[in-house]
C-alpha cells in the first residue's frame, strides 16, 4: 500500500514539474515575438568597377615633384585628381613629404625663376609658354583645367608681390577672347563661371557671348585640332550641359552644338577597335597601336570627352564599358612602364569622371554639369540624325583636314627618361606621335607591395609641342 502511494506521489510530482515547464514554455511563447528571418541579399559587384578602382588607385600613386616637373605637367595631374593631387616636396627618393598641387601653385611657386601666374591690364592669367611644355600651352588652358576643381571666384594665386584670382582670370579671358581654335579652353572656363546667356565686349569693342563662342567651337574642324579635336568636343559638351542644367533649351546654336556632339559620339563608336581601345587616328579612320603610350593617349582622350558628352543611360552600353575596361587594364598592366604626363592624366581623368557619374554623390543636383543627365530633349526637332548619317564622314573636309594635320605634324625628337632603382639615365627616343610631353614618369611596382615611387625628369627635357 505504502509502495503504491509512493509511486502515485512520484508520478504526481513529475507531472507538476512537467506542467510547470510547459507553462513557462507557453508563457515564453506568448510573451516573446518570434524572431523575423532576415533574408540574405547577395551583393552584386560590377567587375568593371573593380577594374576602374584598381586603375585609379595604381595610377594615382605615380608622383610628380614640386620644382622639378613643369607647371604644364603638374596641371595635367590637377585635371585628373583635382584637390587630391599631391606633389613630392623633394626629388630625394627617401623623402615622403608631399603638398597639395593646388596649394603649391597658389603659394607663389616659381619655375625657371618665373611666377606661374601674372597680372595683366585686364586682371590676370597663367603664364604663357616661355618654351615648350614650361607653362600654359593654350590661351586659358590652365583656367579651363581649374574648372574641374570648382575653385571659388575669390581663390587667388600669388604672383610675386601680386595676386591673381579666379575673378581676375574671368575678366582677362573676356577681354582677350578672339576667333580661332584657341577658343576651346576659354569656352570651357567661361561657360562654368558665367551664365550661358552672358554677353560682353572684349578689349577691341567686339560683341561677345557664350553663344557666340559655342557657335565658333561648333564650326571648328575636329580632324585638324589638337588631340583629334577631343578637347574642343569636351568644352562643347561641358557648355551644353551647363546650358541644359540651368534651364536652357536645345535650339539655335545649341542645337548645332548638340548635333555635332551626337555625330562624333557615333563616329568614335564606329571606329573603336575590337579590343575596346579607340582608334589611334581619332576620327580620321581606323588605327591600332601596340605601344602603351599611344593607346592611352587616344583611348584616354576619347573616353574623357565621352564621359562629359554621353547621357547617363548610354554609360551602360557595351562599347562604352569595353572601352573603359580596356583602358583600366592597360593602366594596371603597364604600371611599371614609363608614361607621358599628358596621356596618362587624361586617361586617369576619364576613369574618374566615369566613377563620379556612376557611384559618387559628390556631384549631385548642385553640380549638374558633371552629371550629364540629358535623357530627353524638349522637341522632336532636336533629335539627332539617324545612325547612318551620324556615322558618315565628310570625305572632302576630312581629306583637307588630314592634309593640314600632316603638314603640322613635324615634331622634333625629344629625350625620354629611363628609370632604374638607383639612377636616372637619359636615353634616345623617337619624337612622340601625339602632341604630348616626352618627359616620362615611371612607377616601379612589385606584385606584393602596391607602394609606388616615381622618377623625376628635369624640366629642360621637354619636346616641342603640347596638347
Amino acid at each position: 500500500m505504502m509502495l503504491h502511494l509512493g509511486k502515485r506521489f512520484a508520478v504526481a510530482a513529475l507531472m507538476c514539474v512537467i506542467s510547470a515547464d510547459a507553462l513557462r514554455a507557453e508563457e515564453k511563447t506568448t510573451d516573446t515575438k518570434p524572431e523575423a528571418k532576415v533574408a540574405k541579399t547577395a551583393v552584386v559587384v560590377d567587375p568593371l568597377n573593380v577594374q576602374i578602382d584598381k586603375a585609379i588607385e595604381t595610377t594615382s600613386k605615380r608622383q610628380l615633384t614640386a620644382g622639378v616637373h613643369t607647371p604644364w605637367q603638374i596641371m595635367h595631374g590637377v585635371l585628373a585628381l583635382r584637390h587630391d593631387f599631391h606633389l613630392k616636396k623633394s626629388r630625394d627618393s627617401k623623402t615622403t613629404e608631399t603638398i597639395k598641387a593646388i596649394d603649391w601653385m597658389g603659394s607663389g611657386a616659381l619655375h625657371d625663376g618665373l611666377t606661374l601666374f601674372e597680372r595683366t591690364q585686364f586682371g590676370g592669367r597663367a603664364r604663357p609658354f616661355t618654351k615648350p611644355y614650361a607653362f600654359e600651352g593654350h590661351a586659358n588652358q590652365f583656367f579651363g583645367i581649374f574648372v574641374m576643381s570648382d575653385l571659388p571666384n575669390d581663390f587667388a594665386f600669388k604672383a610675386g608681390p601680386n595676386e591673381v584670382s579666379i575673378d581676375d582670370m574671368i575678366e582677362n579671358a573676356k577681354m582677350e577672347v578672339k576667333v580661332g581654335p584657341e577658343i576651346t579652353w576659354t569656352l570651357w572656363a567661361l561657360s562654368h563661371y558665367l551664365d550661358t546667356n552672358a554677353q560682353w565686349r572684349n578689349r577691341y569693342g567686339e560683341a561677345w557671348s557664350i553663344e557666340r563662342m559655342v557657335q565658333i567651337q561648333t564650326r571648328e574642324s575636329v580632324i585638324s585640332a589638337p588631340c583629334g579635336g577631343t578637347h574642343g568636343l569636351f568644352a562643347l559638351a561641358y557648355a551644353r550641359n551647363k546650358h541644359l542644367a540651368t534651364g536652357g533649351k536645345i535650339r539655335g546654336v545649341w542645337m548645332e552644338a548638340d548635333q555635332k556632339i551626337q555625330r562624333f559620339i557615333e563616329e568614335g563608336r564606329v571606329l573603336q577597335n575590337r579590343d575596346g581601345s579607340f582608334s589611334t587616328e581619332y576620327f580620321r579612320g581606323r588605327g591600332f597601336s601596340n605601344e602603351f603610350n599611344d593607346r592611352i593617349a587616344h583611348s584616354g582622350h576619347m573616353l574623357e570627352w565621352l564621359m562629359m558628352a554621353l547621357p547617363q543611360s548610354r554609360l551602360k552600353e557595351p562599347w562604352v564599358r569595353n572601352g573603359l575596361s580596356r583602358l583600366a587594364n592597360d593602366l594596371v598592366e603597364n604600371r611599371k612602364t614609363a608614361a607621358e604626363c599628358g596621356p596618362l592624366y587624361h586617361a586617369l581623368h576619364s576613369l574618374i569622371l566615369y566613377r563620379l557619374r556612376t557611384r559618387s554623390k559628390e556631384y549631385g543636383p548642385d553640380k549638374p554639369t558633371l552629371l550629364v543627365k540629358m535623357e530627353k530633349k524638349t522637341d522632336e526637332s532636336q533629335k539627332p540624325a539617324d545612325e547612318e548619317k551620324t556615322a558618315a564622314k565628310p570625305t572632302e573636309e576630312k581629306a583637307a583636314d588630314k592634309k593640314s594635320a600632316e603638314a603640322k605634324s613635324d615634331k622634333p625628337a625629344a629625350p625620354a627618361t629611363e628609370v632604374s632603382e638607383s639612377k636616372v639615365t637619359p636615353v634616345a627616343a623617337e619624337a612622340p606621335k601625339e602632341s604630348t610631353p616626352a618627359v616620362v614618369i615611371e612607377a616601379p611596382v612589385t606584385d606584393e607591395v602596391e607602394e609606388e615611387s616615381t622618377s623625376e625628369a628635369k624640366s629642360e627635357e621637354q619636346p616641342a609641342k603640347a596638347d
